[in-house]
């Protein structure tokens, strides 16, 4: 079905078709190990992390065998990682705020990466990945290949555990990104970034659900969301030099990552 079509579709359900600016690389189907790519292309309903409810044009994901109790594998298989208006829009500000020397961790589907290698202030990209077989099958699906060559340039895959992975001396890192995770706001999100801060010493980081983070510190004081809490809770309890962007109303971001969740019924506090 045709994206006019579709359009018309989601008009008629009252909901937008949403869309996104930045880069989707193109994918070759395929399957590795327990991990496989899948193409997408179902017109499914969806929620954004801050743009709420929408309809979707299915986009590609990555899957991953699930395993029976006795380690047994089965015939099902759980999305690790979907190019979905959540996906995209709780990852953006990492790509968009990346720069200099910038530390991926995770790989998933190289599509926070491909953005930041894009980014004009960004000079070299590295990705850290520790499975083997998603580094295959992501080599295999040629999802750099649709990249401009001065960005494919800068970017380098390094298999090593994100928790004990150090950079060379020579080269500091700038930009730390980090989603190493299932689900967004696992319990253990901002102890291991601090463990892997405490190795790499960057700059700046971002991470993937860090807005649920900041509400939780901020609720620590019972606190409204606004930029002075916002800085507070970053400087003074999760204490790791967090982004927080300039060019934008960061603490309504917050909220309707809050509102968003509450609708959903989903947590919106996180271990701090």
């Amino acid at each position: 079905m045709t994206t006019s079509a579709n359009a018309a579709i989601a008009a008629a359900l009252g909901k937008s078709l949403w869309t996104t600016d930045s880069f989707v690389p193109r994918y070759r189907t395929g399957e590795h190990g327990p991990w496989k790519i899948n193409p997408g292309g179902a017109l499914i309903h969806d929620w954004g992390y801050y743009s709420g409810p929408c309809m979707l044009e299915m986009l590609p994901s990555l899957a991953r065998r699930v395993r029976s109790a006795s380690g047994v594998d089965g015939d099902k298989w759980e999305t690790w990682m979907s190019l979905t208006p959540h996906e995209i829009e709780s990852q953006e500000l990492g790509f968009l705020h990346a720069f200099g020397n910038t530390v991926v961790m995770g790989l998933g589907m190289g599509w926070i990466a491909a953005n930041c290698a894009l980014n004009p202030r960004v000079t070299h990209v590295t990705i850290v990945e520790r499975d083997a077989d998603v580094i295959r099958l992501f080599r295999e699906s040629g999802a750099f290949d649709s990249l401009p060559e001065p960005a494919q340039r800068k970017i380098a895959i390094v298999q090593e555990d994100a928790l004990a992975w150090r950079p060379d001396e020579t080269a500091p890192v700038d930009f730390l990104y980090v989603d190493i995770w299932l689900r967004l706001a696992e319990p253990q999100a901002t102890s291991e970034v601090r463990r892997m801060q405490d190795n790499i010493r960057a700059a700046q980081i971002y991470f993937w659900g860090q807005e649920i983070a900041i509400h939780s510190a901020i609720g620590r004081s019972a606190g409204e969301i606004t930029a002075d809490t916002i800085d507070r809770a970053v400087k003074e309890v999760i204490k790791l030099p967090l982004l927080v962007p300039q060019d934008r109303d960061y603490a309504r971001m917050i909220g309707q990552v809050v509102r968003n969740r509450i609708d959903r019924r989903l947590p919106v506090e996180m271990e701090i």
